[in-house]
This record gives C-alpha cells, structure tokens and sequence, in this order.
C-alpha cells in the first residue's frame, strides 16, 4: 500500500495523474454533500409532495421543480444551497500546493476547489483557468463554456485548469442537475462532445486519482467515464467508505484500482511521500 502511495505521489509531483475530487473529502460542510443530501436539501427548502415518494432522487427532484419553478427557479434554489463555503480538506491543500497542476476536476457543484486554487493564484501561484458544465437546455445550446474575470484566465494559456462537469454556483451559476440534463450529456458523452477539447488535451496520456466521490449515483459516473474515456492509465481510488456491488463493478470496469487507506489516512501518507519525493 505505500509503495502504491508512492507511485501516486510521483505521478501528481510530474502532472500525468488527474485529481477527480468529490465532495465527500470534506467533514461536516455547510451545503449538501452529494447528490443523495442535495435531493433531501431540496425536498426540505422547496417541498412538493411528489418527492416524498423518491427521497435521494437529485434527478428527479431537480426536473420536479424546474418544471413548477422554472429553470431560473431551480437555479436560485441551488444557489441557496450552495452559497455557504467550506474549508478546503487535507487532500485539497496537498493539491493546491504541488509545483505542477496542469487539470484537477471538482466531480460537484461547491466551489470549494475554485475558491482554494483562486486564491492560490492571485497569491501570483499560478495561473487559473474555470471550464465548467451547463446545460444545453439553458439556450446557450452548449455543455460547458470558460469562465472569465476574478483571477481566471483563458484555459488554453492557464497553468491549471479546473474543470466542474455538472457546473458551479459561481462566477456565473449553471447546473447539470436534472433528468433531461442527464440524458442529453450521456447521449453526447458517445462523441466526447460535452468534454472541453482543452480538458481531453490535458487528460490525455495522465491516469486519474478519484477522491471524495462516492460513485453510487449515476451522474457521479456519467463524466467520470467522460473523462476517463481519453485517459492512458494508471487509475486509482480513494473512497469515502467501502465500495458497493455497483461501485466495484464500475471500478472494475474502467480499470480502477482502490487504495484500500481511509482518505484521512491516505492524505497523510500522500502528504509524506510528496515531501520525501521533493527532498530526494
């Protein structure tokens, strides 16, 4: 297990592994942690009945309520959810710390990662670069669009490019949250269309390191296979807590390995081998 650690470790230090990062890596943070909890959150703050009879059904709770609040409803209410910030965890200031960060992927919609790396690069770090997802639906016609002002810059020129697939409550709010939102990027996801050409230049010939992503609901793998579709190898996992049939099988099949260390344990140990690897 060190020794696989290690191999991580040397891999994020020369920019050919891609941090996919959930939002599982936090303790206790102040909006919704998932997309089980984000349904809950939306059941509780905009109640209709028919969300009572599929309770942790984002999808479904999200298109429920764009259809009787409109887009622009839905979109505030997600706002609502997400305008609290968390403290970025362990794993996330490892990151942000390392020499080289050509592409990381914040896999959901808090701007923890965006907040951390933003002001990593207004420190003059390193320039940042936001891509992230929107839906097609919104009339922009389009699954992603670059971010612009506040400390960002153009992706193509950027040091570090964060990609957000499902969207972001800011700089400007966009959500990849509801059933048809879903089926449109997994009918597109055949051509790789909803993934930015300069996020598939970058991805190409790395591996991944998924963190803090549970991977139980569909939407959390619809972008990882995107992703991973144009990545050479070799993938890891860091999960919240031990997989399921259906998690193991997604591994399994796009040739995941698990680090069997719990991420506070595995931040540690990462957090040694980076310092050992850098002074060596």
């Amino acid at each position: 297990m060190v020794r696989m650690v290690e191999v991580v470790a040397a891999r994020l230090l020369e920019g050919s592994l891609v941090p996919y990062l959930g939002p599982a890596l936090h303790r206790g943070p102040p909006f919704p942690a998932g997309p089980d909890e984000l349904a809950g959150w939306l059941a509780r703050h905009a109640p209709e009945p028919e969300l009572a009879a599929h309770p942790g059904d984002l999808a479904f709770a999200a298109e429920l309520l764009e259809h009787r609040r409109g887009r622009r409803g839905l979109v505030k209410l997600l706002r609502e959810a997400f305008s609290a910030r968390a403290e970025p965890g362990p794993l996330h200031l490892l990151l942000a710390g390392l020499p080289r960060l050509p592409l990381v992927v914040s896999a959901f919609l808090d701007a923890t990662l965006l907040d951390l790396l933003r002001a990593v690069a207004l420190a003059g770090g390193r320039s940042l670069a936001l891509v992230h997802g929107v839906s097609p639906r919104d009339g922009r016609g389009v699954f992603f669009v670059e971010a612009e002002g506040e400390g960002l810059t153009a992706a193509a020129g950027a040091d570090t490019v964060l990609y957000q697939p499902l969207g972001t409550p800011a700089p400007v709010p966009a959500f990849i949250v509801t059933e048809a939102d879903a089926a449109d990027a997994l009918v597109a996801l055949e051509s790789q269309a909803p993934i930015p050409p300069e996020v598939q230049r970058r991805r190409d010939g790395c591996g991944l390191l998924v963190a803090g992503c549970r991977l139980e609901a569909p939407v959390e793998r619809l972008f990882a296979r995107g992703v991973l579709a144009g990545s050479a190898g070799p993938h890891f996992a860091v999960l919240p807590g031990p997989p399921g049939p259906g998690v193991e099988r997604f591994l399994a099949a796009e040739g995941i390995t698990a680090v069997a260390l719990p991420q506070e344990r595995f931040a540690a140990e990462l957090s040694r081998s980076l310092a050992q690897a850098a002074g060596g």
